[in-house]
């Protein structure tokens, strides 16, 4: 990205995590326009090697690791140690996602960044934040999500629990992280001093239930079965079509389920969604699966009635809608997904490839 306008131009960001909740963290600063060095393990950090590949390194690190700079540091040498500290003189960000305590052993936690640079903001991303229960546990996305009751809202029909493909507690927690940042940089404004930010998996995960845990937390719960966000209105439900693909429709407001029904030429289904729920779904069922999903996209997916196609991964990338709105980059070797932020007229829409593997010396340029 060109950064003689970026927001973060002259941020420098020392990123010192592993696998997707850091490095999306620290992405989303370095579209921004930061200088982020990517502080990696001897033989890089282990994102680089998950399957598939783009070139040497993983898909995934090719997109969370665009923008960056990276060095090979061995936290556990001195000599390595003291080039870390060195850095950590020259930085505003520091971001490190190690179990608790880890980073007060290796002599990088907060009080001896502090130490060294007053005005560093340091975030720790954790499984359970730094006084939560059992903070030293370990613990993946699935657990997270489990744990927050994600997952139990996401079944098959045979009511068991279903994996979710994307990991949404690490981007959630990435995107919670962001934000700490950019307001600890801007009270640093105030104050001329660093913050130290505290940023749980578990609570982003619990963040992104919120609308239903609310609900569930009410005087008076709605009942599981007649929870209109878990499938039980007609009018925000998956339908299955002729072809075995599956549509979403989601017209919880009168004029969308209105405009739909008639759509569909089945008027009768407005005023029975209300009285007969169960059955509009299945009139809707009924009708859906008489045609293949080329057709109701034909029909629907241009009409304004809240209609969407269930995209498997390869549709995304070719659907009208994600392409118009330079959803996906070519990046290098890959595409990947562009970043959601969009500032027009502020930074030049332009990124520079993730970097190899570096043990050389990383500096950081003079301040303007």
């Amino acid at each position: 990205m060109t950064s003689g306008s970026a927001p973060l131009a002259g941020v420098r960001v020392l990123d010192l995590t592993t696998y997707l909740p850091g490095p999306y963290a620290t992405l989303l600063l370095a579209d921004l326009g930061a200088d982020v060095i990517h502080v990696e393990r001897p033989g890089g950090e282990p994102g680089r090697h998950i399957e598939p590949r783009v070139g040497d390194d993983s898909a995934l690190h090719a997109w969370v690791g665009r923008n960056k700079r990276s060095i090979q540091l061995n936290l556990k040498d001195d000599a390595d140690r003291e080039r870390l500290h060195a850095l950590v003189t020259g930085c505003d960000v520091i971001v490190e996602g190690f179990t608790v305590g880890v980073a007060a052993r290796l002599g990088f936690d907060y009080e001896t960044c502090r130490a060294l640079n007053p005005r560093v903001v340091y975030c720790s991303i954790s499984v359970a934040g730094q006084h939560g229960h059992n903070p030293g546990a370990p613990g993946h996305d699935i657990n997270f999500l489990a744990r927050a009751g994600f997952l139990g809202q996401v079944r098959e029909s045979a009511g068991a629990p279903v994996p979710v493909g994307s990991p949404i507690a690490d981007i959630s927690a990435g995107l919670h992280a962001t934000v700490g940042i950019l307001a600890a940089l801007l009270d640093r404004e105030r104050s001329g001093e660093g913050r130290f930010v505290d940023v749980s998996l578990l609570g982003a995960a619990v963040a992104l239930t919120g609308p239903q845990l609310v609900k569930a937390l009410a005087v008076d719960p709605p009942r599981l079965e007649r929870d209109y966000n878990l499938g039980s209105d007609a009018a925000y439900t998956t339908y299955q079509c002729r072809d075995g693909r599956w549509i979403a429709i989601g017209a919880l407001e009168d004029h969308f389920w209105s405009r739909l029904c008639r759509l569909l030429d089945r008027d009768d289904l407005i005023e029975l969604r209300a009285s007969r729920p169960d059955a509009t779904i299945e009139q809707l069922s009924a009708l859906f699966a008489t045609a293949d999903r080329d057709h109701w996209d034909a029909l629907l997916g241009d009409a304004n009635v809240c209609y969407a196609p269930i995209n498997d991964m390869a549709e995304v990338a070719v659907d009208p809608y994600v392409t118009a709105g330079e959803n996906i980059v070519t990046v290098g070797l890959s595409r990947q997904p562009n970043s959601p932020i969009r500032l027009p007229g502020s930074v030049g829409r332009s990124f520079s490839p993730a970097p190899g593997l570096s043990s050389q010396d990383v500096i950081w340029c003079p301040r303007p």
